[in-house]
């Protein structure tokens, strides 16, 4: 019912716990940390969203369709060709490694999306920072305005000391069967998402990322995000949600989701939440904090709806006995 599935930076499955990243920084504070500073106030002037191109108009019709070659170079001038067209579908190669070891934009690896882009990839299709890069940058950006459909792609090892080390979104994205595994960040290890932007995902894995500011091992959450059939997994953080850190006015939903063998060196292991999350027949168990290993709140909008929350350390949910559905 609950599928435990796991992957190594590569995409090869991880059978054993022991043979899987499991990156963490310790820590010893016990409540919970808004970001402030961060990807809600002046950091986003400071990483460069405030000034990023206007979203193109999108043309009517049928999105253009672009074959983009095995080449680091060719996925660059097609996404910036795309965000002059608007609305654009690129096919990119399979069995391919798109290879950065430079930024191409300000903390990117690719320039920002700021029209409405598909990223069709598979099998095998990886976007990385190659891990010998001399500088740090993330992989993908989206702009306000902006849309990033991805499909069948691995994004891999972005790294940055603001938000958002595998994708920074302050638009729409919507991922299907993408793998976000060993990126690193501030906060969001994998993703940050916006306030006012929107995230949904589905049948992705979010593997063995890394926050090492505050949280979200996985995700940083400011806005709405949608998780459906996919897995948060060897995430961590030093403080708050080795897993998904939802902030205030975040709204987070999980539905038929597994949050599992996340750390957080503070509260809320699998999950901590400071806004709104909702879990729909999803699992949590055996993340690790200093309390709450599964979730840890600070208010009363934890809703569990046929879930199963246990095995967490050193106890499933805190405040013990406040979030109505979850024991122990």
């Amino acid at each position: 019912m609950f599928p435990y599935c796991r992957r190594d930076f590569d995409g090869s499955i991880c059978h054993r716990q022991d043979k899987c990243p499991l990156l963490y920084r310790g820590g010893s504070m016990g409540s919970f940390s808004r970001i402030t500073g961060g990807i809600g106030t002046a950091a986003l002037a400071g990483i460069a969203l405030g000034t990023a191109p206007p979203p193109a108009q999108a043309m009517p019709g049928l999105a253009k369709v672009v074959n983009v070659p095995c080449d680091p170079d060719a996925l660059v001038t097609a996404i910036r060709t795309a965000n002059g067209i608007g609305v654009a579908q690129l096919l990119l190669a399979p069995n391919c490694v798109y290879n950065y070891t430079t930024a191409n934009a300000t903390d990117d690896a690719l320039p920002i999306i700021t029209g409405d882009i598909t990223l069709v990839g598979g099998p095998g299709t990886k976007i990385r920072r190659d891990p010998a890069a001399p500088g740090a940058f993330r992989i993908l950006e989206v702009a306000s305005g902006a849309t990033l459909h991805a499909q069948g792609i691995f994004v891999l090892g972005g790294s940055t000391a603001a938000v958002g080390g595998g994708i920074l979104n302050a638009g729409t994205i919507v991922l299907e069967r993408v793998y976000l595994a060993g990126n690193r960040a501030g906060n969001g290890g994998a993703l940050a998402n916006s306030p006012n932007a929107n995230a949904n995902i589905s049948f992705s894995e979010l593997n063995a990322n890394e926050a090492t500011g505050v949280g979200g091992g996985a995700i940083l959450n400011f806005g709405t995000l949608t998780m459906f059939r996919s897995t948060l997994a060897g995430n961590s953080a030093p403080i708050n949600g080795g897993g998904l850190n939802t902030q205030p006015n975040g709204v987070s939903h999980l539905i038929q989701s597994t949050v599992d063998h996340n750390i957080s060196g503070s509260l809320g292991g699998g999950i901590s939440n400071l806004g709104t999350t909702t879990l729909d027949h999803s699992l949590v168990e055996q993340n690790k904090g200093s309390g709450g290993g599964g979730i840890a709140t600070a208010n009363a909008n934890v809703s569990i709806e046929n879930s199963v929350i246990r095995n967490n350390m050193p106890d499933n949910c805190s405040p013990i006995n406040t979030i109505p559905g979850c024991v122990g």
